[in-house]
This record gives C-alpha cells, structure tokens and sequence, in this order.
C-alpha cells in the first residue's frame, strides 16, 4: 500500500501538478500568483528540512550512529524525489569516507553553514551542547517563517481575486447604468464615472501595469527568502535588515570556536570559508585583518557593527571575569530576539496597511456601485 501511495505521489507531482500549471497558465492568467507561492513553500521547507537534517546529525553523534544510516532512515519518508535523492547522495559520500565538511560542499544546502563550520573546527566528537548553543533556538525563527509565509499566501489569494468583481462590474454592470441613466438625462456621479474611467484606461495602457504587476509577485518573493536566510546575497539595502541574524550566527561560531580553544584567526577562517555570503566572508576577512594588526576583537565587532556599545561593555566585563564563552551566547540569543521581534512587528503592519488599502478599495468600488441607485432612486422619489 505504501508504494502504490509513494507511486501516486510522484505520478503527481512529475506529470498531473505540471501539466496542470502550464493549463493554468495559459487560460487563467491569475494563477501566475501562484508561481510566486510555489517558490516561497519550497523555500520553507528547505528551511524545516535543514533543521531536521541537523537534528538528525546531532542525535547521530550523541549516540555514535554512523550518520549515513539516520540520513538513509530519513530519506526514506521524505516525500519529494529530487530532495531524496539529494539526502540519498549526502548519506553516500558520508559512507564512502568523505568527511561531513566535505560532502556539505559538494552536495550543497542539506545542512547549514554555521553547523559546517562547528565540525570543521572541532571535528565530530563535539559535546552536544555545543551543537544546540551553535544552531540556537531554531523553532521561534521557524515559527515567525511559518507567519510570515500564511500571511503572504493569504495576501496572493486576494489580489487576483480581487480584480475579477471591478472587471465584471466595469463591462457588464456599468454598461447598462449608462443606457439606463442616458434615458433618464442623468449623468453618473463621480466617483462612478471615476472607476470607469480608470479600468478603461488600465485595460488601454494593459503594458504599463506589466511593472506593477511584477513588482506584486516579486517583492514579497525577495523579502520571504532575505528575511528567512536563506539567499546568500546582502545587497546594499538589505544589509542592515539581516544584521542582526548574521552577527548573532557569527557570535553563536565564535563562542564555540573559543570553547574549543581555537585561535581567533583560525575561528574567523573558517567562518569565512564557510559562509555562503561573499559580503559576510569579506567582513570576516577584515575582522581577521584588525586582529593580525593588533586591535582587541570587541572594537573590531563594533567597527563592523556587530556589536553595539551595551553589548561590547557586556564583552569586556566577561572577558575581566573569565565568562566569554557564555557571555557571547547571551549576546547572540538577545540579537535573534531583536531579529524575531522585528519580523512580528513587520508582519503586523504589512498586514494593517494590506487592510487599509483593502478597504479603500472596497469603499470605492461599493460607493461607485451604489451611488447611481441612490442617485436614481432620489430622482424618481422626487
């Protein structure tokens, strides 16, 4: 039963769901909306599939499991063949005697970064505490990602949705309150006569809007996949929105790093060898240059604002006393706080504005609707 299930699955998913999107496609244009919630669902799941993988791998070290084996267990009830065949292929290298740092560059997003580079420091007989303390609490995160993603597919199944009633109303409805007013010498009222006017010119000029339209689909896109992490890219403007995630990941790296009695230089390498991101590599790369020079590692955080001034006093009077290590943890843990914090209060207020202009919406498409009846009925009561 569980094959012909498996067999229904992937019929699904490789033949009927494609050839059903590009039937979409082709005869009904709004489910391009659809393209972009098809994107950020696989992006979450990447995203839970990482934490999962992770766990995996911290339980197999912690009962000395051969990894391959938990990693083979799992690829056998994930559902999707291309992300286990991905699985199978990581399990296979880990099997053939390939290191875990290894395989994590050749066969790439299975496990995070951070992770990679706590095994390339320590190797992998690591306590397990030092794995959580690296990781962090990933379930707040993946429950704001959770959020975030249920309110943008609440917002793509409205815009399409929405044009349909002032399409149909425009050229069906508003057609025969022209005649019915025309007969009766009246004039429609403005705000009418202002909806008219503007749906004729938007079908008219239908090519300026393509803009419009891309910017719908694509923005909330980007923002999904720069606020969850997972692109590696740190363009000029979203830098500082994910300051805080990459410093508090490259705290959580260094306080293990400094528990395994690393040298500094060698931490900060081999978080710049393992970073996805080439502006975050080049930060690192600066950082380890300040310390070459001399310079003390809090003022060179501060420098590239990755610590501020609380924090940095909070460093120094840990270092006085001999609590680094766990000073940096509580550092990183207040950072993903501010992080999380942030992205429920954006949440928040994406979600009032999209009602705002939702309800301004529906007020002028009800007043130009029922403007030209009331209009009509004041003239016959009169």
């Amino acid at each position: 039963m569980s094959l012909l299930f498996r067999f229904i699955i992937c019929f699904l998913f490789v033949v009927i769901f494609p050839l059903l999107g590009v039937v979409l496609l082709v005869l009904f244009w709004p489910s391009w909306f659809l393209i972009p919630l098809i994107i950020m669902f696989f992006v979450f799941l990447k995203i839970r599939r990482q934490r999962m993988v992770q766990a995996l791998i911290q339980t197999a070290l912690e009962s000395e499991t051969p990894i391959h084996e938990v990693l083979y267990s799992y690829a056998s009830m994930c559902w999707g063949p291309w992300y286990r065949a991905k699985l199978i292929r990581f399990a296979d290298k880990l099997q053939a005697g390939y290191s875990i740092v290894d395989t994590a560059s050749i066969v790439k997003g299975v496990i995070g970064y951070n992770i990679i580079g706590l095994i390339k420091l320590g190797g992998t007989k690591l306590p397990d505490k030092l794995f959580t303390q690296t990781a962090g609490d990933v379930y707040p995160n993946g429950r704001i990602q959770e959020q975030s993603l249920f309110r943008f597919i609440w917002y793509y199944w409205y815009l399409p949705f929405l044009l349909f009633p002032t399409l149909l109303y425009t050229f069906v409805d508003l057609p025969r309150m022209k005649y019915i007013f025309r007969d009766f010498g009246l004039t429609l009222p403005s705000i009418t006569l202002f909806v008219i006017n503007f749906v004729h010119d938007f079908v008219k000029y239908w090519y300026l809007s393509l803009p419009l339209l891309f910017i719908l689909i694509l923005i909330p896109i980007f923002y999904f996949n720069f606020r969850s992490g997972i692109i590696p890219w740190r363009p000029f403007g979203v830098r500082r929105i994910l300051r805080q995630r990459d410093s508090a990941q490259f705290l959580r790296l260094f306080a293990a790093g400094l528990e395994l009695k690393r040298p500094i230089e060698e931490i900060v390498n081999v978080y710049s060898q393992v970073v996805p991101s080439r502006y975050l590599c080049r930060l690192g790369q600066y950082f380890n240059t300040q310390i070459a020079q001399g310079a003390d590692w809090i003022e060179s955080l501060q420098k590239i604002h990755w610590l501020s001034r609380s924090e940095a006093a909070l460093l120094e009077s840990a270092v006085r006393t001999d609590h680094v290590e766990a000073m940096l943890l509580e550092v990183a843990g207040g950072k993903e706080q501010q992080q999380h914090t942030s992205d429920i209060v954006q949440i928040q207020l994406f979600s009032i504005l999209f009602v705002i202009l939702l309800g301004i919406y529906i007020a002028i498409l009800a007043l130009s609707l029922f403007m030209p009846f009331i209009t009509l009925i004041t003239v016959l009561a009169n």
